[in-house]
This record gives C-alpha cells, structure tokens and sequence, in this order.
C-alpha cells in the first residue's frame, strides 16, 4: 500500500501586533509548504509569495525540490538586489512532500516541521537560527531559548545570497501520522507540550489548524502565525478518492482587498477577529477561483514587464505565474505602444525577463528604452 496525504488543513493569521501577514503557504499535491517572509516596507510578502508560487505543480523527487528551492533563491535575491524597494528580502521556507514510506523535508530558516506519533510529538527540522545553534552546541537549554532577546535572528534565509544549503531530510512515516508545518509565529508563542495536547485532540485538520493559531493569538500573537497539517494515510488500487485539485495561498494580506470575493462572513472569520483566517480542507476547489483573482488584484507591490498576446511590451501586477490555462497569479496594469517585434534578441532578453520589482521600476526599464531608442515606439493612432 501507498502512502499519500489523506487530509489537509491549514490556517494563518495576521497576529496581534503586525499590520501586514508576511507568511505564505502551499497546498498542492504533491508539495505542501510554510513561507515566513522578511524585509522592509512589504517586501517579505513578496519573497515569501515567490518561494511557494515556484513550488506549485512541482513534480519530481528530493533532489529535484531541493534544486527548485536554490532556484528561486537566487531569484529572491536577484529581485531584491535589482529592486531598492525589495532591498533585504527574504524567506525561509519548509517544504514537504511523501516518497514511498517517506516524507522528505526541504528547509531553510527557523519555521518547522513537526510529527505526532502515538500522542508523542517530535520536531523534524533544525532551526537555522541564532538561539537554535547555540542550543545544538549546548550553549543554550530550550527554556533558555525562548527567553533569549536575539531569538528571531535566524542564520539562513532564501535570498539572502545567491547560493543557500538547503537541508533535505528523509524522514520514515506511518499511516496516521500527523504533520505539522509552520512558522515561528506558532512556536514562538505556544510550546511544544500545548502543541502536542491541541493536536491529541483530534477533529478535522481545519479545525485543529484555526485552534493551533488561536492558542498562538491568546499567548500574545507578536508575529503572523501560520500552520499547515497532513494526516499521512494509505491509497488502495480500488481507492476512488477524488483527486484534490491544487491550490497556492500567498500572504494573507492579499486577500484583505475589498472584493466581490471577500463577503463579510469571510473578513470577520478568525479566532481573534484581527485577521483573515484562511481555512482550506472543505473548499479546495471555491478557493482556487479567490485565491487567484485575489493575488490578481492584492499583490499590487510586485510587477513585471512582459507581452501582450498580440506582441505590445506591458507592464504586469503580481506574479509571472499560471496555476491552469484559465487562472494566474498576473494581470496587465499598462499596455504600451511599444511592439515587441521591434526589439533587438538582446533588448527582448533583458526587458521581457520576467524581473520582479515595483510598478515604478518596471516603468522604469521601459522608459529607458524608449528614451534611447525612441523609434521603437509607434506613431499614435489617428483619430
């Protein structure tokens, strides 16, 4: 028998004290993960947006994810590096998937991945952090940790450099295991023993996942909180499960746009009333059509320059991603008269390369162009 992900659930919370949710998260068959940005103004939300979209429909095995992950990386930090408003961004990222009788981890940063076996609960994954080495050399006792005033500094991010050491753990499971993913939002605030006694309580994983961030937001709820779980089971070749359609969630704060999609019952659903709690299990494919439209339309901080299907240099809002031919994760914001044919391979390959950054910075790179080869623009149309 096969093991496969059974169930899901999966949770995030703005906290108590920011004004912005830098965590992302993924569901999507077969790649689960929990982003926890960082970086000035809204950067973090942009990096840690970039290292879950990279991951959606990822297909392959552990070597494959950890190099999909040293990819957007150094994409990470070529953006923040070309773009002064993404300066210092980064991520760290902690993905999942199952592999035989195996979950492979790959991680980097201080979110975790975590297993409840038995009612016991085991942490999967190291800290790539300050207090987290310190205690790996004995420096440091857990309790002391958590006290610790440099706790948040972490030692390993995406983007911080053009290369990363990605840990990649293969890790034995079981049928009825439970996995745990999230950002130190979570276990910043909540220890392992109230982990371990929220999750014993059984229940959907949605359910589990909405208390696990509640306990977080009661202890004082100081950064975004996140959470993803999967219930590990068996798949049986008379098994005629539906297939769950895949889904990418980015930063919570791109649904907080006032849309046709985002009713009142959905803006007030959270355990703290402060923050858009996104509860996935039960309505996969609903929010397949939301989350796009609503990273369409919320994450106004990323741009790109690309081309229109008729062969015009646009500038485009969000993310140069596609989750199926009807929905992606971009749309145009400015259409020039500036026909693509008209460029040179060299110009094409450095103006249509897809590079993150600011609507103003792609403007930018147009306006460049232009200005130095202003016989690439058309004459304007009579009227």
């Amino acid at each position: 028998m096969k093991l496969v992900i059974r169930e899901t659930g999966a949770c995030s919370d703005v906290g108590q004290v920011r004004q912005s949710n830098e965590d992302a998260l993924l569901l999507s068959d077969p790649v689960y993960a929990v982003a926890d940005g960082m970086g000035g103004a809204r950067a973090g939300e942009v990096a840690s947006a970039m290292a879950v979209a990279a991951l959606h429909g990822f297909q392959g095995g552990e070597q494959e994810l950890a190099q999909a992950i040293e990819d957007v990386n150094l994409r990470i930090h070529l953006a923040s590096r070309n773009d002064p408003t993404l300066l210092g961004m980064g991520t760290t990222i902690t993905a999942a998937m199952v592999d035989g009788d195996a979950l492979v981890l790959a991680h980097v940063g201080d979110s975790r991945a975590y297993v409840l076996r038995a009612g016991q609960l085991r942490q999967l994954t190291d800290d790539h952090s300050l207090v987290g080495e310190l205690i790996r050399r004995g420096a440091l006792t857990p309790a002391e940790a958590e006290r610790h005033p440099q706790r948040s500094v972490i030692t390993r991010a995406l983007g911080a450099d053009e290369r990363v050491d990605v840990d990649v753990l293969r890790v034995p499971v079981e049928s009825g295991d439970l996995i745990l993913l999230c950002s130190d939002g979570l276990t910043g605030m909540v220890g392992d023993a109230e982990l371990a006694r929220i999750l014993r309580g059984g229940g959907e994983l949605d359910q589990l996942a909405q208390q696990l961030v509640t306990a977080g937001n009661r202890a004082g709820g100081e950064d975004n909180i996140t959470c993803v779980l999967l219930r590990i089971g068996t798949r049986r070749e008379e098994d005629t499960e539906p297939e769950r359609p895949p889904i990418v969630i980015l930063p919570a704060t791109a649904l907080d746009a006032e849309t046709p999609q985002a009713s009142a019952a959905d803006r007030s659903a959270t355990p703290t009333g402060r923050g858009r709690i996104l509860v996935l299990a039960g309505i996969v494919a609903a929010l397949g059509v939301v989350v796009a439209v609503a990273i369409a339309f919320g994450l106004q901080w990323a741009h790109f320059v690309g081309a229109t299907a008729d062969g015009r240099v646009a500038v485009y809002q969000g993310l140069p991603i596609e989750l199926t031919s009807d929905y992606t994760l971009y749309r145009a914001v400015e259409i020039t008269d500036l026909p693509t044919a008209a460029l040179s391979q060299a110009e094409r390959a450095t103006l249509l390369d897809q590079r993150i950054g600011s609507r103003g910075s792609a403007e930018d790179r147009i306006a460049r162009l232009t200005t130095a080869s202003p016989w690439l623009r058309l004459p304007p149309v009579p009227q």
